[in-house]
């Protein structure tokens, strides 16, 4: 009888951290258990275990890749745009310009990251809710960090060139986006409306 093809173990581990964010969507994330995970993978509890020593590794697994992918997007979407024409021949978007309009850009993208992952917004408020602290809740919180430290380094940019109030704290105008974001991410897990999140950003940013 011939082997089972081995999946290298980096694939493995992605494939654990996709079941885990889909099974999110529907689920409470404190009632998601790695067996259930790995059933859902196919594998055996013990497999499971093989990559993840505890049930906490594989929740900070999760929010590792999203922070990860959230900086990833957030430098594409700033990048010069290049030649290259997207898959229906038109022409690739320009990078937002001024430092508001690069705001604007980072929490759209930051909130469409959301939109296609619900379950990691369920996942990240959970942890939030614990009195203890948490691999997956110190990661999350520094990225956090990272994020309002680029959002006021915009806003400096932006009282510089004339377009905002200079008498701001340019720190607390980035936490206050920062805040009014969470707070429609709030909002799309009481009313299920993650479908239009990266649309309510974008408003919010306008009215902000």
């Amino acid at each position: 009888m011939p082997r089972a093809v081995a999946i290298p173990a980096a694939e493995r581990r992605a494939h654990a951290v996709r079941v885990l964010l889909d099974l999110a969507r529907t689920t409470a994330p404190d009632a998601i258990s790695t067996a259930a995970i790995a059933e859902c993978m196919g594998i055996s509890h013990g497999a499971l275990f093989r990559h993840f020593p505890n049930r906490e590794a594989l929740w900070a697994e999760a929010v590792t890749w999203a922070t990860g992918e959230l900086e990833r997007r957030f430098d594409s979407c700033l990048e010069p745009a290049t030649a290259a024409t997207t898959p229906d021949h038109g022409t690739a978007a320009l990078a937002p310009s001024g430092p508001l309009d690069q705001v604007a850009a980072l929490m759209v993208t930051h909130a469409a990251l959301l939109q296609q992952h619900p379950g990691l917004v369920r996942m990240l408020f959970a942890e939030l809710q614990r009195p203890a602290t948490s691999p997956a809740r110190e990661t999350g919180k520094a990225f956090m960090q990272r994020f309002r430290q680029r959002l006021a380094t915009l806003m400096a940019a932006a009282q510089r060139q004339g377009c905002l109030d200079p008498d701001h704290d340019p720190h607390e105008l980035a936490a206050l986006l920062v805040a009014t974001q969470q707070g429609l991410m709030l909002q799309a897990l009481v009313h299920e409306g993650f479908a239009d999140l990266s649309e309510r950003s974008r408003r919010s940013v306008a009215l902000f």
